[in-house]
């Protein structure tokens, strides 16, 4: 367990306290936690770098983490309804198949295919859109939703051409 995987497990940690002020209308508490946990994101991954701890266990918890965490706000605003429907089915489904994917790579070729740019730049955006719509900044939160769909679509069909390449014993 190196210190980037602790970080990575913290934002797992702080989910159901973001959750909480969401539900009990303390927005801003919310944003607080919720920008906190998601510079942890950036963090994390730098920490590994730097300290020479990447590993198989971290390249798997930290997109796992992410897609939970995501899910989980994205269903507590759904909730409040504070985010349309549509986004959250959306941004769920697309995390939910890459997850899928993700699993089966591991499971059939032991392999876990590492985020790339688009990936992080996606993150960043939903990181951005989830903290507007958190905050009540509803037009704020929909452009960053526009802004974000050609980044899925072209995240999503990277990730699929990739799982399919391995799957298929292609490097």
């Amino acid at each position: 367990m190196t210190i980037s995987n602790v970080i990575t497990i913290s934002r797992l940690v702080l989910l159901p306290i973001i959750v909480y002020f969401i539900l009990t209308g303390s927005r801003m508490m919310a944003f607080i936690v919720m920008l906190i946990s998601l510079l942890s994101d950036g963090l994390d991954g730098y920490l590994a770098r730097k300290l020479h701890q990447e590993s198989e266990l971290g390249r798997f918890l930290d997109p796992l983490c992410d897609k939970i965490f995501l899910a989980g706000v994205l269903l507590t605003l759904l909730y409040v309804r504070a985010i349309p429907l549509w986004v959250v089915i959306i941004v769920v489904l697309r995390d939910f198949l890459i997850l899928l994917g993700s699993f089966f790579l591991l499971k059939m070729k032991s392999v876990i295919e590492p985020s790339n740019t688009l990936g992080k730049i996606t993150g960043l955006i939903f990181g951005a859109m989830i903290l507007a719509f958190t905050a009540g900044w509803k037009t704020v939160g929909s452009i960053l939703v526009y802004l974000s769909i050609p980044f899925m679509i072209t995240t999503f069909v990277v990730y699929t051409s990739n799982y399919l390449k391995i799957m298929r014993g292609a490097s």
